[in-house]
This record gives C-alpha cells, structure tokens and sequence, in this order.
C-alpha cells in the first residue's frame, strides 16, 4: 500500500499538467496577447530551472519541512485558478512567474520521495512514473474534447481541482528533499568544458534542446493556425507521449549495442525531418502523423544524453555533469529558444520558426558526429 500515494500522485499531478499547459497558450491568444509575449511566458519555466532549481534546495535543507511536496503543489494552484480572471501582460507575467517558481521543485520532490518510499528496490521507479505518463495522455485528449465544445475557462478549474487531489496523495508520501545548491558548480563546469568533446556535446545537446522546446512551446498554436480545435491538440499530445513508449523499451539494446552516438545524431536529424514536415503541412492530419517520432526524437535524444553525459564526465564530475546537461536542455534551451522562438512566430510566421529549428537540429547531429569516441558505453543489464 505505501506504493500506491506514488501511483496516484503521478496520475493526478501529470493529468494536472494534461489540462493545462498545452492548452494555457490558447488562452494567451485569446486575451489579446501575440506570440512574442507568449513566448516569453513559455521561457519563464527555463529561466526558473536555472535560478530556483538550486534555491529550492536551499530552503529543502534549511527548513526542514516535512511536507514541503504538498506545499509546492498547492502554491501552484493558487496562481493558475486567478490566471482566469487576470487582464493584460502585467498580471498574466506576474502569475505565471509565481506558477513556474513553484512549478520547478515538484517533479524533483516527488521523485525523492518516491525513491525514499521504494528503498532498495529503486528499480521499480518506472512503474511509479508510468502512471504519470497514463494521466497525461488520458487528460490531453479528453480536455481537448471538453475545450472544443465548451470553453477554455474550463482549464483554471480543471488544473486547481486535479492538482488538489495530487497534493492529498503527496502527503501520504515520505519526505523529499532536494539536493542543495553546490557551490562550487560554476569550478567544475569550467573543468568540464575545457574537454572540447563535453563542449560540442553539450553545445550540441542545447541547439537540438532548443528545437524541441520550439515544439513544446508553439505546437498548440501552431495547430490552431492549421485549422485545429482542441480534440486534435489533444490528441496530438497524445500520440506523442505514446510514441516515446517503444524507444524506452528499446533503447537500452540500442546504448549496449552501438553506445549513444547513434540516438543522439537520430534525434537530431529526426527533429530536423518533423519541423520540415509541419512547415509544409496543409493541415492537421499531416502534424499528427509527424507526431510518431517523437519518440525517436525526445525521449532518444534524453536517454542517450544523459548516458553520454555520464561517459564524458571525469571522476568524480558525473552528478555535476548530469546537472549541465539537464540545465543545458530544460534550462537555457527553453529559455532562449521560447524568448526568440517567439519573436520569430509573430513577425516571419511558424513556417520561419520551424525551418530554423530544423536548422539548429541538424546543427545539432553534425555537433555530436564531432564528439569523439574514446571508450564503450556501458549500460546495466
């Protein structure tokens, strides 16, 4: 039974998320803002990563607090249930500001207290985290459904509601903490980045990081502008997040096998084959076909990373190597590409978005081809 708080808190947290974000950047639009200011709100959620992430550490370890999981998750609900009722740019940034805050310390709590709660037996994590990836596909799609025939209102209930429940959950879950801040990250990233392999790959890993946050970031309104209501939206997240299943399952034979190179260079070089596809598409049904890879395209390009990371990290860097890379990907790359990405929407149109997120994509593949090969791969059975 104490296995069963996790399942639920990863359910409801993620059919959370489900209902909202792939559908808030509507809303932006329908108030009235364009996509550079949309953009700029979407890169809140990386520049956060990058300074809240080590100061919510801090507070973990000065504090004490037993229950600091369920505390996050409810300050984040208080700012989406107001988004609703707010008016201009000023008080729609303030209040995704506060969201994103929050927001950043909730997926590394709850997999601390998740780890806490299985032990040893750590290796049963992915049948706790599956649940969140069923919430997320489920609550995708039927709050497409619901925002297509009634309004989109209905997500800053939804969200506040769902989030709620994944709160109650979390406080049935152990303690979680969050590593601190380490001082001397800035030392040891200078270390790393004299190797000129961790540097291309870490340059690499950031400009096909950035085409992926273009996606996740403008897909939505990209949809819209084919012609999209919110079931297809819905469903498009949905065939996403199913097509990641197979290349989690195969990957560990793919990094035993041939070692990360080749995932990374595919996820590249597939990102750059779908932005080409949703340049040219005519409408929907084309985007929804291209949403297959993405499985070949996130979920390779994150596994083989942080493989690769860790094969290119000296002793005793390999926690500090991780933590580049993540920041690296869903810090800096969401912070820029979505601040930019933005720009380029509203004045040049999403074919001029997505032909230079191809470009960085493919960038991006040619970076790792560079990345020399010094020793095997080597990835427990």
């Amino acid at each position: 039974m104490k296995l069963l708080a996790p399942k639920l808190f990863y359910f409801y947290w993620f059919v959370a998320l489900g209902v909202y974000s792939p559908f808030v950047v509507l809303y932006y639009r329908r108030v009235g803002l364009d996509e550079a200011q949309i953009g700029l709100l979407l890169a809140l959620a990386g520049i956060t990563q990058i300074i809240a992430g080590p100061l919510w550490g801090l507070l973990a370890d000065t504090l004490r607090l037993r229950r600091l999981l369920p505390l996050v998750i409810v300050c984040t609900l208080v700012p989406v249930a107001l988004m609703g009722r707010a008016s201009g740019f000023a008080m729609i940034f303030v209040l995704a500001l506060v969201h994103a805050i929050f927001s950043v310390a909730v997926s590394p709590l709850a997999d601390s207290a998740t780890l806490t709660a299985l032990g040893p037996q750590r290796e049963r994590y992915g049948s706790q985290r599956v649940w969140g990836a069923v919430g997320w596909g489920v609550s995708t799609v039927v709050a497409g459904w619901l925002v297509e025939r009634f309004d989109l209102g209905l997500i800053f209930w939804a969200y506040p509601l769902t989030g709620a429940f994944a709160a109650f959950a979390a406080l049935a879950m152990p303690r979680a903490a969050l590593p601190a801040g380490d001082v001397k990250l800035v030392a040891a990233a200078r270390t790393l980045l004299k190797d000129p392999r961790w540097a291309w790959f870490l340059v690499s890993a950031l400009l096909i990081g950035c085409s992926g946050s273009l996606v996740h970031g403008f897909l939505s309104l990209y949809l819209e502008d084919l012609g999209a209501g919110g079931e297809q939206i819905g469903l498009a997240y949905l065939v996403a997040s199913v097509s990641e299943l197979p290349v989690m399952a195969l990957s560990p034979l793919v990094l035993r096998r041939w070692g990360a190179r080749p995932l990374l260079v595919t996820a590249g070089l597939v990102y750059a084959v779908r932005m080409a596809i949703y340049v040219v598409a005519p409408s929907p049904s084309w985007v929804l076909v291209a949403q297959l890879s993405h499985g070949l395209c996130f979920a390779a390009m994150w596994t083989g990373g942080v493989v690769e990371a860790q094969r290119l990290a000296p002793p005793g860097l390999e926690a500090t190597a991780q933590s580049l890379f993540g920041t690296a990907v869903f810090g800096i790359a969401v912070a820029l590409a979505n601040t930019i990405g933005g720009v380029i929407y509203r004045d040049f149109g999403f074919g001029a978005l997505f032909a230079a997120a191809a470009v960085l994509a493919v960038i991006g593949a040619f970076g790792m081809l560079l990345v020399r090969e010094e020793q095997p791969v080597v990835v427990p059975s």
